[in-house]
Formats: C-alpha cells, structure tokens, sequence
C-alpha cells in the first residue's frame, strides 16, 4: 500500500472514529402540527396558552386564535368593529381568577371575558403612558395581576378596572427594556430586562442585582429573553448569544452562577447560545426552545436537542419562540412556521435513519431484526444493508453487499435471525451466513443447493439446524456438516401445491408449522415420523381460505396465534379449529405483518394500521397507533423481535420503534376525557352562558356545541342524548349536535366522550326550558278548566237527557245484539250440515266407483275369450276408465280427510321409525315412473339411520305428494332431488326440483284447502290442491314444520322438519 493511501486510511479511520464519537443514536419523538392550512391567522406564535376550559389560545404577528381540537375561531384588531381585540401583533396570554383572559399586545391589552367572550381594551395606564410591548403578565399566587410593559411594572385594580403603576421612579428601568416577569417560592417577584436580571422584594419592593460571585460581577448585558423558576426555586435565563444561565439562590451567602454554552464539537450541549422560551413539565424535566431547535436538560450539564430537517416526524422550524404543557401533558412548541405538538412521556422509542449522520440507521425502510446474546440488535433495511445496533453505548455498524468477505450478497434484506456466534441474514440473492466476531461473510445460493435464492422465513431449531423458507420449498442447512440438504421437498409435494414457504415456526413439543404465501396453508410437521397434515384456515363467514400466513407464534394452552393478509387467527392444536379476528372485532387492520406474544400469552401484532394487542383477560383489542409514538402506522414483514429484556421491536417503513409491553396503561393515550359546553345557538343567536336557559316556543330549533381538551389524536367519540327525546345513548364523532322543532318543556341535554382504548369519561349535563306559548302556558290552562267546568255545568239537564237517550239506545243495541247472536247459532248450524252431506256424498260416490272398478276387471277377464271385442280397445278403455276411476277416488278420499282433519277427527299414530329408511324407500318405490317421464330422480341421505318417533303411513303420503307435485311441474331433463340431514333433536327433509317454479306472490297460499295455483306462465297441471293442504296439516300433527322455497324458471323446494320426539298435536280447524 502507498504512503498516500496509507495516510487516507488512517484520516478516513481518525474521522469515523471522531465522528462516532460526537454522534449518538437519536430517539425521536413524533411531532403534530398546527399551521395556517389548518387555520391559524398567521404562521409565528409568540404565545401559547390553555385557558381553564381547555382551548388553546395562539398568539400571532397577526391576531389571536382560539382553537378546541375541531375547529380555530380567529381574533383581530378592527378599530371599525367594536368588541375586537387591540392590536393584531400578540406577545403574552394569561386568565385571571374571574375566568378572563388578558393579552398582551405590541400595543395594549386586551382583557377577553371567557364566558361571554366580552372585549375589554386597554391603551394605556391612567396617566396615558400608552402600553408598549407587554411581552409578559403574571397572575400571583396572591391573585394579583401584574403586567409588565416596555418600561414600567403595573398592577390590575379589579375594584376600579384599571392598571397603576407598581414600580415608581426606577432609574434602572429608563436604559433597559423589560422582557419578562415571574413569581418564585417565597413570592417574590423577578423580572428580565436586555441588560440585566432583577429581584424586587413583594414586601418591601426593593430592588436587588444579582451577583454572580465574591467579586461583585453583575448579571449585565446578557439580554435576557425569558426566566422560568423551577420546582427547585432556581432561576433559569435564556439569553440572546450568551446561552443559558442557572442561578441557585442561596440564603445568607453568595449565590451560585451556571453559564451553559453551545459547544459544536459536543452534542451534549445546548444547540445555539440564542435561547428563548423555557418549560419545566410535569415530571420536573427542563425544555428549552433556542433558534437551533428544542432541547431537553438530562441534567449534569448534558442537553438533548430534538430536530432534524430531514425527519419528517420532527420540529417545522427550529426558531422557538413559545413552549406550553397541556392538561393531558401534551408540550406545544411555537415555531416560525407554526405550532408542533409532542408526548414528552412517550414510552415507545423511536428509531430512524438521519442522512447526516452515518451513527444511525441507514435506511428506515426495516426488514428483518434480531437480537444476538450480547444484546446487539441487527436490523436489515429493504435496500441498505444491515446495521448492528449497540442501544447502550450509542453506536451503529453499517454492512453493505459488494464484493470481499466483508459483504453481503445483496442490500435486499428479507429476513434475519441467528445462534450463538453466527448471524444468518435471508435476502433476495441467497443466503449470508455471519461471522459475529470477525464479521466475515459465507454466502449459498441456488449453486450450493438452495432451492431458490429468495430466502423468505427462516428459523434455527432446538437442534442447531437451519431452516430455510423459500418460494419454491425448504432447505435445510446441517449444522454439523455445513452442507445444505432438502429433507422435505417430497413430503410436503404429497400434501400441497404452493412451496412458497412464507413462515417456518417450532413449537413447543418440537412440531414445525409452516405457513404458505399463496394458498395461505397451514403445514404441522413432524420432523421424526416425516408426517405432514394441511390445515385449511376457513373464513367463518364466506367460508373462502386465507390467501396468505405471515407469521406464527405459540400462546398459552396449546393455542397458535397466526397473522394473516386477512386477520389474525387462534388456532387450537389439539382439535384443529379456529377463530378469526378482523378490523371488525377491534383489530386496527387486517393485513398483519408481525406477531409476537407478551409474558401474558397476550398477542400483539404490528399491521398496515397500527399496532393491536389483543387482550385475553378482557377479550378486546386495544390499539397502538402514531399518535401514541410509533414511527408511522404501517409496518413490515419479518421485522419484530421480542428482546432478552422482554422488550418489542418492531420495525416499519419509517423507522424502528422499541417499547416494554409490560408498560400497559403507559403505552396508551388513555385518561377520563373532559367535555366541555361550547355554545347554545338558536335563531342564530350564540349563548356562551349556557345554564338553565329559557327559549320561546318558536325557539325550538337548537344546536350545542362541545369539545373535549385533548389534543393528541383526533379518534375521541361523543355519546348524547336528550332525555325525553332520545332514551338511548347516541354515537358521534362531531362536536356538534342539532335538535329540531322542540316541543316546549324541560330538557336535560347529557353528553360523555370516550377516549381511544376506551376509557368513558363522565357524563356531563346541561338543563334547559322551552317556553310554551301564551295560550298553552299554565295560567291559560287554568283559565281552560274553569270554562269546561261551568260548560259542564251549564249542560248537566243535557247531559241527564243524553243519559236517557243512550240508556235506551243501549237497550236496543242489547237486542240488536241477542237477534243477532240466533243467527249466528244458524249459520254454524248451516255449516256443520254442509260437512255432513260432503262426507255422506263422498260415501255415496266412493261405493258405485267402486263396483266400477270391479266391473273394469271382470270385463277385462271376459275379453280375453275368443268372442270378445278386441282386446287393444277393450284394455284402452279399460286403462282410461281405472285412471279417472282412481283419480276419482283419490280426490274423494282427499275431501274426506281434509273434513275430518277439519272436524279434529283425524288420527295419526307415532311409532318409532327409521325415517332415513321410509323416505328412501317411498323414493325408490316412484323412481321408475319419474324417470320414464325423463327427469332424473337423485336420493342424497347424509346418515343411515334416525330414529323417530312418526307415523310410517302419514309421512310416506306426505313425501309421495311431494314427488308428485314436483314430477308434475319439472320438465323432461330435469332433476328432482330428496335430501334427509340429521339435525340433532330434528330431521330435515328437502324435496327439491328444477322445474318452472312458482311465482313468490302464490307461497303464502300454497297450502290453503282447495287450492292450485294457477299462473299465467305455465298450464295447470291438474290435481285437486288437497294433497299440500293434507300434506301441512299431517306435518303440523307431527309437530313439525313445512315451509317452500321458490324462484320462478329455477325450481322449487320444500322442507319438512320433523321433531326427533315430538307428541302428537291435535288437528287445528283449516
């Protein structure tokens, strides 16, 4: 190697090593955002502020805006439209304890009431020295309010509505401008000028210069921007290019002086030396805005500064010029470009790739993680290698494909995993085996025997072997031999068609289940027997398979959990059965990419819309999304890794996020959400007071508004109802709600919101009266009586003489009624003798039909003789006369039976039978003369035998009329087929034919007596119409049911369902 070479290798290996160094894994946060798309009157917020109800007032360059999570209602200055705000350039915000806001204008303050919204305007003080730049206001412990302006400190006389000055004569005040004021422990009062920090005593109203040593230097010329007193009773500075300054007030002795300074060659240290606003949240935790971005104190002198002009998750702008914590915890960041709203406490860390910085990922496209035993995490990207993460120490190593021992084969990473001291990295050209020490590389593809050099699952076994997942089947590499083999090609070809391998998983007993990319197949394999059994995964609804299996992991109690392109199933080991879990049972989105099981037996998978853990304890979802912290919503394949520690990592298209899922309520934005009332409108008229209001009668028309004060994401939904109008509890994710034509009464409007993971916050409830009009109200109702009563009274002689009347009209209507009744009696009378000469005619034709019969027999014995007429002719008539004859006879049998089923006189006796054997039997025995006919007769029994209780006889007539009514209305070439299913305690029975089917208008009196149905697109039949009439009723005896089912030119179908044990019920009159 050449000197030159030598040199830039050593100033290539001195600068990595500088640039590690100085460089750290970044943890990101997730950033929304307020602008002027949605709404803001003007893009620089100087003043952020949640009032007492929850809206966040934003201070502009041009105006001030209120906004409630929905919608932003603008405030400006119009010197032609009275009740407007001041000047339109806003500097400070702060609400009093009489609920009004005050704002701090360029030029005067405006005092807005908060439950009118009533303008109050202030120019200048009682001496008319106008009110200059009011960058700040402080509301005391005590109550008081103080502003402060360009020059002077004044004091709000409530009294008297107006502002006295508090520090007189103040030669310090005449070279410097103030620029802010703040209260301490101790009360007192501490203010920030462009020179110079000041304590003035609240008693005494000394004023004192702070010292920063023994020797008497002052705290001068640092132009101070802003003082914020911490928890501790500190003071903390920011200045404009002097940095941050820490003052530790001390008692009786000198105070202490911290001086933090930006460093370039430290990231550790605040970002510029301009630092502007300061926080101290909840948790005691500094923030403080600069003209570089916005930083965390870590404490011990170290800073974290959150912003990247190549992240899109993260700050608009890196000029900050306000910060303000929420009532949720929520920290509002107001830039030069707008508002960025951030979860400060977010326990799921984030990871991405920062162009800039070669010490982070190198892509934040992820697939593939592992975590090797010293706790390194290897992350594949799709198109930029791998990188080992080092989370403690800060550190990334970057390998990419290229040639040499050092590469991969491809940056196309696909999967990942490992054991002991080697890494095994799938891609799209074959197989990396890595060597964790030395970091060399042995690479197989198709040439050392891999079946296809797409590696897609991989998995090391108890055994120390490789398994290797690809799209034309499964290798496996012998970890004592190195040598690849293919073990299972011809098992698993006996039992599928699609080898492309999506997922290799062992459980617990040693099986191997494989899950497949295109016919979605679940494969158990036992490796010792070489036994492969194919489940197919069943919608529960459509009954279609599962398109594709994607991951696999192993629950408690013998339960699989896999994650399909179309939900996530629970799969039982033991019998083979599953359920299916989709976006409609909470699930945040069907398409699952990674599985992994918590120390619960609790799944939780990442998706293309967020990350769902399904709870066993609750049987309910609960969902993680972007808002909560994670780098984007959707996620990738084989990226998810649970850690040593019982850390998650799951890895997306934006980055990699990481979280402890034993944090539970942690993780989730979830808290008892406020509703706050907003307005009344009606007529047009707003009503910002809104308790017990009293409307007209014409004012019926009414719509609330409400909001909640979380700001965090945008997935709240409202429950309402109005009582008396809507009983139950209705659903919506407005904040609006509009109620029209109200009948005049009292009203009691409840609302309550519920949170994203469902926590239901308490109801809320606002009382209000529609007024009746004049002659509905009370004291004309009143009035109203007193007429009824004296009319009543007035007419009581026509009202006795009414009595009279009515008491004889009663006398004639009971009569009436009695004459009435006799005739009754006769019709019924009339009715039965009408039943009694059917039966008695039936009896009179059925003898003579009957010697008929005979008769056709003997003169067909006769003809047989030499003598005779011709035998053809004789048997042609003979044949007609015995099929009208029995024709005949049937119908007249028919009528019988419907009068006695009618009179309740028809009997049926129950014996247990084989009703699979009846019904084949009876369908067997008109087989031949169906078929003759050229339809086609199919018996489909599902079981050999069920027992019932039936009556042989009843049932075979029922099913032969069945027959014979289809084989009737199928036309040659059809099919008629008899179905039996058992049903437990009941048996189906289905005669079903494929003729010209009945119109749907005709179903409901199809078994009315004397019934044939006569459409006008086929010819009738012929029949009588009794056999369904005979047919329902021997059904209904039988406890049973009969019911069709028909669809014109398609076919027809008829279903008995028959009790197993059933009694016998009595005939019904029809």
């Amino acid at each position: 190697m050449s000197i030159r070479n030598n040199i830039l290798f050593i100033l290539t290996v001195f600068f990595i090593c500088t640039f590690t160094r100085i460089s750290h894994a970044q943890e990101h946060m997730n950033f929304k955002y307020l602008t002027i798309e949605n709404g803001l009157s003007q893009s620089t917020a100087a003043a952020i502020y949640q009032d007492s109800r929850g809206y966040i007032w934003i201070g502009t360059n041009e105006g001030l805006n209120r906004y409630n999570g929905f919608e932003i209602k603008v405030y400006k200055s119009d010197k032609y439209k009275k009740g407007s705000i001041v000047n339109n350039y806003i500097l400070s915000l702060q609400e009093d304890n009489s609920n009004n806001l005050w704002v701090g204008t360029n030029k005067g303050i405006s005092k807005i009431n908060l439950k009118t919204d009533e303008i109050t305007n202030f120019e200048c003080d009682e001496n008319g020295n106008p009110f200059y730049k009011v960058r700040s206001i402080l509301l005391t412990e005590r109550g008081t309010l103080i502003v402060i302006t360009q020059k002077n400190v004044y004091l709000y006389d409530e009294k008297n509505n107006k502002f006295t000055v508090a520090l007189h004569e103040q030669e310090i005040f005449k070279t410097e401008d103030i620029v802010d004021i703040k209260e301490d422990k101790s009360s007192n009062i501490w203010v920030g000028t462009t020179k110079s920090l000041i304590k003035v005593d609240r008693n005494t109203k000394e004023i004192i210069q702070y010292y920063s040593d023994d020797s008497g230097s002052i705290i001068k010329d640092d132009k101070i921007n802003s003082i914020l007193i911490d928890k501790e009773n500190d003071i903390w500075v920011s200045t404009s290019n002097n940095g941050l300054i820490k003052v530790i007030i001390k008692e009786g002795e000198s105070n202490e002086i911290i001086r933090y300074y930006h460093d370039e060659n430290d990231s550790t240290t605040i970002p510029s030396n301009t630092t502007k606003s300061m926080i101290e949240d909840n948790n005691g935790t500094l923030w403080i805005g600069t003209d570089a971005g916005l930083c965390k104190y870590l404490g011990n002198g170290k800073f974290y500064t959150y912003y990247s002009n190549f992240n899109d998750n993260s700050l608009l702008d890196d000029n900050i010029y306000s910060l303000m914590q929420d009532s949720t915890g929520l920290i509002w960041v107001g830039t030069y470009t707008g508002i960025n709203i951030f979860e400060p406490n977010n326990k799921i860390i984030q990871y991405k790739s920062d162009p800039l910085n070669d010490n982070s990922l190198s892509s934040n496209i992820i697939q593939g993680v592992y975590e090797d035993d010293n706790g390194l995490l290897w992350i594949g990207t799709k198109n930029r290698g791998i990188n080992i993460m080092d989370k403690d120490n800060n550190k990334y190593t970057r390998i990419y494909a290229g040639e040499g021992k050092n590469h991969l084969s491809s940056n196309i990473i696909k999967v990942i995993t490992g054991s002991k001291d080697t890494v095994w990295v799938g891609t799209d050209y074959g197989l990396n085996q890595i060597d964790r020490k030395t970091l060399n590389i042995k690479k197989y593809t198709t040439e050392d025997g891999l079946l296809d050099d797409s590696i897609e699952s991989l998995l090391v076994d108890r055994e120390g072997n490789l398994w290797i997942g690809t799209e034309n089947g499964i290798n496996i590499l012998d970890n004592k031999t190195g040598k690849i083999k293919d073990k299972t090609k011809n098992m698993l070809e006996n039992v599928v068609s699609d080898m492309h391998i999506q997922e290799i998983y062992e459980d617990s007993e040693g099986i191997f289940w494989l899950g497949t990319y295109i016919q979605g197949s679940l494969i158990r394999l036992d490796a010792e027997t070489r036994k492969c059994k194919v489940y197919k995964i069943l919608d529960s609804e459509t009954k279609e398979e599962i398109s594709t299996i994607k991951c696999i992991a192993e629950g408690k109690d013998n339960i699989l959990w896999i994650g399909t392109s179309e939900g996530l199933i629970k799969f039982d080991k033991k019998n083979g059965t599953s359920i299916k879990y989709t976006d409609e049972d909470g699930l945040c989105n069907n398409t699952i990419h990674g599985l992994l099981i918590d120390d619960d037996g609790n799944p939780w998978v990442s998706t293309n819309n967020g990350i769902s853990k399904f709870d066993l304890s609750k049987n309910e979802f609960r969902n993680l999304s972007k808002a909560e912290g994670l780098q984007s919503n959707e996620f990738n394949d084989k990226s998810y890794f649970k850690t040593s520690d019982g850390s998650f990592v799951f890895g997306g298209i934006k980055g990699l996020n990481i979280f402890d899922p034993s944090d539970r309520e942690e993780l989730y934005t979830d808290y008892n959400p406020k509703v706050t009332f907003e307005e009344f409108i009606v007529m047009n008229e707003k009503y910002k007071d809104i308790n017990n209001l009293k409307f007209s009668y014409s004012q019926n028309d009414i719509e609330i508004r409400y909001f909640t004060p979380q700001y965090k994401n945008n997935n709240l939904r409202f429950y309402y109802k109005l009582d008396g109008i809507t009983d139950n509890w209705v659903s919506t994710t407005s904040n609006e709600v509009v109620f029209n034509k109200l009948s005049p009464g009292k009203y009691t409007f409840r609302i309550k919101a519920i949170s994203q993971n469902g926590t239901m916050g308490k109801e809320y409830k606002v009382n209000f009266t529609i007024k009746p009009p004049v002659w509905k109200s009370e004291g004309a109702v009143l009035l109203y009586m007193v007429i009824i009563v004296l009319i009543i009274y007035n007419n009581s002689n026509k009202v006795k003489k009414l009595d009279n009347l009515v008491a004889i009209r009663t006398e004639a209507l009971i009569n009436e009624m009695e004459t009435n009744k006799q005739l009754f009696d006769k019709i019924i009378k009339a009715e039965r003798s009408k039943n009694n000469y059917f039966i008695n005619l039936s009896h009179e034709l059925r003898t003579p039909l009957n010697v008929i019969s005979s008769v056709e027999q003997l003169i067909s014995n006769l003809n047989r003789t030499e003598k005779g007429i011709s035998k053809e002719k004789i048997d042609e008539y003979m044949k007609v006369m015995n099929k009208n004859v029995k024709r005949l006879l049937n119908l007249i049998n028919n009528i019988i039976d419907t009068t006695k089923i009618e009179n309740g006189k028809y009997k049926i006796n129950l014996e247990e039978e084989n009703i699979v054997y009846i019904v084949e039997e009876i369908a067997l025995s008109v087989r031949d003369a169906i078929e003759s006919t050229g339809i086609n007769l199919i018996i489909d029994t599902n079981t050999e035998e069920k027992i019932i209780k039936c009556d042989r006889n009843e049932i075979e007539r029922c099913i032969i009329n069945l027959l014979s009514n289809a084989s009737k209305f199928t036309p040659s070439g059809g099919t008629i087929t008899v179905d039996i299913e058992d049903l437990g305690e009941k048996v189906k029975i289905t005669v079903e034919d494929t003729g010209i089917g009945i119109e749907e208008k005709y179903h409901k009196y199809i078994f009315d007596r004397f019934n044939q149905i006569v459409d006008s697109s086929m010819e009738t039949k012929g029949g009588s119409g009794l056999g369904l009439t005979i047919t329902k009723h021997i059904i209904d005896m039988h406890n049973g049911e009969i019911y069709i089912e028909s669809e014109v030119d398609k076919g027809t179908k008829f279903t008995i369902i028959l009790p197993a044990d059933g009694d016998i019920k009595k005939s019904i009159v029809i």
